[in-house]
């Protein structure tokens, strides 16, 4: 059934937004437990679960047409949103009674997102503020009854896909076997229910527009391309993961967080360095930055994955290492990982330039470290890239070694006044190393993320050929997009922010 489950999910939340911009209205007093009722037309161990809110009277819709209400485009988007209702076939007023409660859609099997079934496999429904107004929705559809099954009305439309009708709640499905398998589902003692949904997606915005859960180990396990992956022992260790969309005043947030086996796991089987304490970064403007504490976690564990999956690669790349450290009489985790003291501060441009700063424990022995490398790295980048690779030692009086390929593109790299600088530009190396720092406000965990979202925007308009003038208007209530990531042995925990002025 096409039509009316588009009511409900694409032209549902559609006609929230359009009511939340202003464009219809409607309310209506909440179910019992809406939720828990939409829920339990899925198993317990569902594999990935959605809620979407419609409630257009609730705070997450006030707040999105405030942030709306900010552009100049308000009235454009609310035009858009009505043209793909009425393009889906939609109607606003036999929308807008049957808002309010969560929509829920789920996958009833992994298969549906292994890749081992067709993308039937998905059951959504959604219960309804108005039984009245579902039932005449469904007569408006024109579609065809098709029987009975646990008190609910089965129907089919001309395209032959199925629906049913359980007195409020719409039920949909990819097939009617499905169907009736979720209808039965409902009254199962092993059906999903919103305690488990909210236990799965705790620590997160509750009252989120939009809130995922999923099963990461019964994922992991029944796709048998993820067998060599899970020789990892923090990803052999995942267990499940929730996430969250929600919006305030002034700003729209993703929240997540991928939950593992804490008793499975040590601080040193984490990808990321563990604990809050957020690094600072190096703010330029126009530019993403973003900052690392703890660079060599990074390095440890992406060694012990490849290790784990690729024993024989591994080997490989291990013994060149010995031999290259060997040849150059150094040990390159002491010599020059080890060398990185405190942050690894990184810049991005939208044109592709980009910088990196560390500072390092004894600046003496890591230049001469960099003057041995100097011998291996023309080879080793010539490898890498294909072509000829020239090399250049700092000139007098300078800082910086060179490697620069046959088509122009080019490293520069060293140290200056006791901070290790590397980038694709001169002049970004020359600032870079002379940079201030700050902390992000807010910031929590290892990794770090900052830029001016409005100025990303502008450039990024520039490069298509945008207008200036045009670019700065639509762009002008983005403030700063910010984000951080924190690890422990029970998790990985993440956040991203979009402010608007």
């Amino acid at each position: 059934m096409r039509q009316l489950p588009a009511k409900v999910t694409v032209l549902g939340v559609a006609c929230a937004w359009l009511l939340a911009l202003g464009g219809c209205g409607g309310s209506g007093d909440d179910a019992a437990s809406p939720l828990d009722n939409a829920l339990g037309y899925l198993p317990e161990d569902a594999p990935l679960v959605a809620a979407i809110d419609t409630d257009v009277e609730g705070d997450q819709y006030e707040a999105i047409g405030k942030i709306v209400d900010k552009f100049p485009f308000r009235d454009a988007v609310r035009d858009a949103v009505r043209e793909l209702v009425e393009d889906e076939g939609g109607d606003y007023e036999d929308i807008k009674p049957v808002l309010g409660n969560q929509f829920v859609v789920g996958a009833s099997d992994t298969r549906a997102l292994t890749g081992g079934s067709r993308d039937e496999d998905f059951v959504g429904a959604l219960q309804a503020k108005s039984q009245e107004k579902l039932e005449e929705a469904v007569k408006a559809d024109k579609s065809k009854a098709d029987g009975e099954k646990n008190g609910a009305k089965l129907y089919k439309d001309d395209d032959g896909d199925a629906f049913a009708i359980k007195e409020d709640v719409l039920i949909v499905a990819g097939s009617k076997r499905l169907l009736e398998k979720a209808l039965e589902q409902r009254e199962a003692d092993d059906r999903l229910t919103e305690d488990a949904f909210d236990k799965a997606t705790e620590e997160l915005p509750k009252d989120a527009l939009l809130r995922v859960s999923g099963d990461l180990r019964e994922l992991l396990t029944s796709d048998p391309e993820t067998k060599e992956a899970r020789r990892v022992k923090w990803v052999d260790a995942l267990r499940t993961f929730g996430a969250t969309v929600s919006f305030e005043d002034d700003e729209a947030n993703v929240d997540f967080r991928l939950r593992t086996d804490s008793d499975e796991l040590t601080e040193k089987d984490l990808p990321l360095a563990a604990g809050s304490q957020s690094p600072s970064i190096v703010d330029r403007a126009g530019e993403i930055a973003a900052s690392v504490r703890d660079p060599t976690q990074i390095v440890d564990f992406a060694e012990r994955a490849a290790q784990a999956i690729d024993p024989s690669g591994f080997g490989d790349y291990a013994q060149a290492k010995r031999t290259i450290e060997k040849q150059l009489d150094l040990s390159i985790e002491n010599d020059l990982l080890d060398q990185l003291e405190g942050d690894l501060a990184v810049t991005l441009r939208v044109d592709g330039k980009f910088g990196a700063r560390s500072k390092v424990k004894d600046p003496g022995r890591f230049d001469k470290t960099l003057a041995k490398l100097g011998k291996v790295l023309p080879d080793v980048a010539k490898s890498a890239t294909g072509g000829s690779v020239g090399y250049a030692k700092p000139k007098r009086g300078g800082d910086f070694y060179a490697l620069a390929t046959a088509d122009g593109d080019s490293v520069v790299y060293g140290v200056v006044d006791g901070v290790f600088v590397l980038a694709n530009d001169p002049r970004t190396a020359g600032q870079l190393s002379t940079a201030d720092t700050k902390m992000v406000p807010g910031a929590a965990g290892s990794v770090v993320v900052n830029a001016d979202a409005a100025q990303l925007v502008q450039q990024l308009l520039g490069q298509l050929g945008g207008s200036g003038l045009a670019g700065a208007v639509v762009t002008g209530p983005l403030g700063d997009l910010t984000g951080s990531m924190s690890a422990e042995t029970s998790g990985l925990t993440g956040n991203f922010t979009l402010n608007f002025k």
